[in-house]
């Protein structure tokens, strides 16, 4: 039996969509791709490629997230497919644009591993939004869904796991100076999603409580 159509619950998910695809579109263009980190998933695989193509990270994550895209219409089914397409579309518009609006000769951190904190942070935050209501930004984002619907392993730790060679690889290719502070943003980008998936259960479920009090 279909289930019946909620425009509020549309709203919630797909603003949350929209909040996530942004702010992990910002921290990418802003803090990971000046600096050459390799933070896993499909951005991670493009500054590679960059590195050996000369093409613009962004033109290799679309080549790599409509093949994972296809993968997830496959695996993950009709409704959370296309909320992770919608991310995952927002996501790449949203790099490509700021690609072309902040056209920086230099990173805004010249420390990378400061700018590695602060990318990987606010992507675990970007992630953790998304993932909340079943979608994500693309790329290895639907391996970890896909592992997560078949296994008890949270999110953010499948997302270690699937992303953890990208960043050994990318960071070897690139030296010490880049792949420490590459794995110190995996880190914190893989382990903060589910902190701050734990975060908005606590503020939503306390939301709702308080609402449920109020009209009792």
């Amino acid at each position: 039996m279909r289930a019946k159509f909620s425009l509020g619950k549309f709203a919630f998910e797909y603003s949350f969509i929209l909040v996530g695809s942004l702010l992990y579109a910002i921290s990418t263009v802003l803090f990971v791709f000046p600096s050459g980190l390799v933070l896993g998933g499909t951005n991670g695989i493009a500054v590679i490629l960059n590195g050996i193509f000369h093409q613009t990270p962004g033109t290799f994550s679309v080549i790599l997230n409509a093949s994972l895209i296809l993968l997830a219409f496959i695996v993950l089914g009709r409704d959370m497919a296309t909320k992770t397409l919608v991310g995952s579309l927002l996501t790449t518009v949203f790099i490509g644009a700021f690609e072309r609006v902040f056209v920086l000769g230099v990173p805004i951190i010249e420390n990378s591993y400061i700018s590695a904190v602060v990318g990987g942070g606010i992507i675990a935050v970007a992630s953790a939004i998304m993932f909340f209501v079943d979608s994500s930004s693309g790329g290895t984002d639907i391996i970890a869904l896909i592992v997560k619907k078949f296994s008890n392993i949270k999110i953010g730790r499948a997302l270690l796991i699937t992303d953890v060679l990208i960043v050994i690889v990318g960071g070897l290719l690139s030296g010490l100076s880049i792949f420490i502070p590459s794995v110190i943003g995996l880190v914190i980008k893989t382990l903060g999603i589910d902190v701050v998936i734990l975060l908005i259960k606590s503020a939503i479920g306390g939301a709702s409580a308080a609402a449920a009090r109020k009209e009792s």
